[in-house]
């Protein structure tokens, strides 16, 4: 058995589809099928405002710029947290808009912020924001932490990147802070080749995301909002400074496609996950798992002992594809070296040191699940 990360994300079907896209239409860049699906993302999210981008990173990119109060200027010296497991690119906008950086350890197995060391980061640091990431299908959303933030003054956004259709309270992750984003990448709840998403319900962060998306071109707002400056030309008018993080007509047209699949195909990975939490053998992994609202991403495997490396090379010999726990512990990257103020890590390091996961789609079966726990058990 070959047990792959992700396997045929793209049907026949829809790889037919898209052929006949190319040949039948003659534009491809950002147009009417980016709005469409950005218009379909927002009604399945439950948002007002939805921007497509060209991909998660581009997507937590725009949304640490968005967030700020003159997202072009200098260093602001904001300071922000997020957890020490997540990917890079979470922290990375952070980092390079010249804002300061604070990690907060983990908890286990789930890898939502270990809330006493949350609060004493809050307490000592008084952050400004908290860039919370919802990892591996968990929704990392607790009244605690939205209490903490609110009595802490702490602006809250949400990685949802590997999360889509996660819940909390059933409320779908990404409607709980200011700006929230999503990822689209091959091995994700759904595809649009390369691709992300930025969600929100303030009309002025959408205003500035459309802005910061295309060049700071005036005519990228909607027609109602581009009086309020003054025109320079009816098609070059750079209102601000901005990128080029557009996606494509095409990318867009299957991420529709793909879209109508969304809700199926996430009810087959809680139900696959569901298996595997429930048997897993709790004295040898850590199994203590948030079952409610998972919309499951992977099968996160973090061992009791020190025994993980002989068990990987055990699921390799079966052919069983791992991977570390995102970056495992960033602390440990060279990336990270001297951005922190204080190494807060010891939940992360074992995550670090004990863990990897197994790749959990809509094409694995039940029977394979339980198939994968025997072995893991042995």
């Amino acid at each position: 058995m070959k047990w792959k990360l992700m396997d045929n994300a793209i049907t026949a079907d829809q790889r037919k589809k898209l052929a006949n896209f190319i040949l039948t239409k003659e534009k491809f860049s950002q147009g009417k099928y980016v709005k469409k699906f950005e218009d379909k993302w927002s009604e399945w999210q439950g948002c007002k405002y939805s921007v497509f981008v060209n991909s998660g990173s581009s997507a937590n990119f725009l949304a640490v710029h968005a967030s700020q109060p003159d997202h072009y200027t200098s260093k602001t010296n904001s300071l922000w947290v997020s957890q020490a497991c997540t990917w890079s690119t979470t922290v990375s906008p952070i980092i390079l808009s010249k804002n300061n950086l604070q990690l907060c350890d983990v908890s286990i197995p789930n890898l939502t912020p270990d809330l006493d060391c949350l609060e004493y980061i809050f307490k000592e640091y008084k952050p400004h924001n908290l860039f919370l990431a919802h990892l591996l299908g968990f929704s990392a959303i607790s009244e605690e932490l939205l209490n903490l933030c609110n009595n802490h003054n702490v602006t809250l956004l949400e990685d949802c990147c590997e999360a889509a259709g996660a819940t909390y309270k059933d409320i779908k992750v990404g409607n709980f802070g200011k700006i929230s984003t999503f990822s689209f990448y091959y091995g994700h709840h759904m595809t649009t080749i390369e691709g992300g998403m930025v969600c929100t319900d303030d009309e002025q962060i959408y205003e500035k995301l459309l802005l910061l998306r295309s060049h700071g071109l005036l005519r990228e707002l909607p027609t109602s909002n581009q009086k309020k400056y003054n025109k320079v030309d009816d098609n070059f008018t750079f209102v601000t400074a901005g990128f080029n993080l557009r996606s494509s007509e095409l990318n867009a047209y299957l991420g529709l496609l793909q879209l109508e699949n969304l809700d199926k195909h996430n009810t087959i990975r809680k139900n696959n996950f569901q298996i595997f939490a429930n048997n897993l053998d709790s004295s040898k992994y850590f199994t203590e798992f948030l079952i409610d609202g998972n919309c499951s991403f992977c099968f996160p495997v973090i061992v009791k002992d020190k025994c993980r490396d002989k068990i990987q090379q055990k699921l390799n010999d079966s052919g069983i594809e791992t991977r570390p726990i995102i970056g495992g512990n960033l602390y440990e990257h060279p990336f990270m070296e001297n951005q922190c103020a204080e190494i807060l890590d010891k939940n992360a390091q074992t995550v670090h040191t004990n863990g990897f996961y197994i790749g959990n789609n809509h094409n694995v079966k039940q029977e394979d699940v339980t198939w994968l726990v025997n072995i893991l058990n042995e």
